[in-house]
């Protein structure tokens, strides 16, 4: 049973691989600074995740489309996301659907609440 769960998740991580190998390929297409704020953002983000971060492919996936239509309207990049890209990026936060690690951390700490409030 663990060998199969262990040969599912390895096939997990692949596809999200190819996916987010996709998603660099369409990156490079856009203009040098749609690249550049995509990347900021996205390490944004990256701080925030839990576990692999995995859970925030469909959140860039998201930006990515965005970004593109944008480009394909030549909408200058500020103009797009606003001149604070940190409140923007902090939006795009506050969206995901995907765990952060903010919600892991309140997640944990409730349950540790909750286990100490049962043992008294």
């Amino acid at each position: 049973m663990k060998s199969k769960n262990i040969f599912q998740y390895l096939k997990q991580v692949h596809a999200d691989k190819i996916k987010y190998n996709e998603e660099m390929a369409r990156l490079k297409k856009l203009p040098a600074d749609y690249q550049m704020v995509y990347k900021e953002v996205q390490k944004f983000l990256w701080e925030f995740t839990a576990g692999d971060g995995m859970e925030m492919l469909p959140v860039m996936l998201d930006l990515l489309d965005f970004f593109e239509e944008g480009a394909a309207n030549n909408i200058p990049i500020l103009d797009l996301v606003g001149e604070d890209v940190g409140s923007f990026a902090e939006n795009t936060l506050s969206e995901m659907q995907g765990r952060t690690r903010i919600n892991e951390l309140k997640r944990k700490m409730n349950e540790r609440i909750a286990k100490k409030l049962r043992n008294e």
